[in-house]
């Protein structure tokens, strides 16, 4: 039978909050300086991969509502030409 689970276990829901809260009050300044770590982090993984151009070929397709979304844009702003 279980117990009550100790006092730190919280909801998915609550430990994806305070994970993210020193987020929420950033400036675009301090948002563009966390950006640029993501990107740099991610372009020394991929550096280091032994399948490197493999990966930088894959794509994943759009999604029907994007191309459909996508086309009614395009044919939009040629109409405003």
């Amino acid at each position: 039978m279980a117990g009550k689970p100790p006092a730190w276990v919280v909801s998915n829901r609550e430990s994806v909050r305070r994970e993210a809260a020193p987020y929420r009050g950033m400036d675009l300044e301090q948002r563009a300086t966390h950006l640029a770590m993501a990107v740099r982090a991610g372009a020394r993984l991929l550096a280091s991969r032994a399948d490197r151009d493999r990966v930088l070929r894959m794509r994943d397709p759009l999604p029907r509502s994007t191309v459909a979304a996508l086309t009614r844009l395009r044919i939009q702003a040629r109409g405003q030409r």
